[in-house]
C-alpha cells in the first residue's frame, strides 16, 4: 500500500512539472503596448468595448477590427513634427503600420465610426 501512495505522489510531482512548470519558466517577454483608444466624439453613453485594438510592438503599430469594415482609414500623425500617414485598406482584420520613434496620435475611421488615441515609439 506505501508503495502504491508514493507512485501516485511521484505521478502527481511529475504531472505538476509537465504542465505548471513551463508556463513559469518559459514565460514570453512581452515587447508590445495597448494604445488606449476613444470615441473621437465623446456620448454621454461610454463604452466599455471598442469595435478597433490598437498596440504598439517596437516600431510596429498594429489595429485590429472587431467588427467587419468595408472601408477602412487610419491616420497616424506624428505630434512633433506633423508627418501624416493616411492609409486606406478594403476589409480589413488586422493592420500594421511602420514607423520611426516619436510621438504619434491614430484615428481609426470606418463608416460612421471615428477612435482616436495617442501613443509614443522609442
Amino acid at each position: 500500500m506505501n508503495n502504491l501512495k508514493k507512485l501516485i505522489l511521484i505521478f502527481i510531482y511529475v504531472s505538476l512539472a509537465t504542465w505548471a512548470l513551463p508556463n513559469f519558466a518559459f514565460a514570453k517577454i512581452m515587447d508590445s503596448r495597448e494604445i488606449e483608444i476613444r470615441a473621437k466624439e465623446e456620448k454621454n453613453n461610454p463604452r466599455s468595448l471598442f469595435p478597433v485594438r490598437a498596440w504598439v510592438d517596437k516600431h510596429v503599430v498594429c489595429v485590429s477590427f472587431i467588427e467587419v469594415a468595408k472601408v477602412a482609414t487610419v491616420i497616424v500623425t506624428n505630434t512633433k513634427n506633423g508627418e501624416v500617414t493616411t492609409n486606406i485598406y478594403s476589409s480589413p482584420e488586422i493592420v500594421s503600420v511602420l514607423l520611426s520613434d516619436g510621438m504619434y496620435k491614430i484615428e481609426i475611421r470606418y463608416g460612421s465610426k471615428s477612435f482616436v488615441g495617442n501613443f509614443e515609439i522609442e
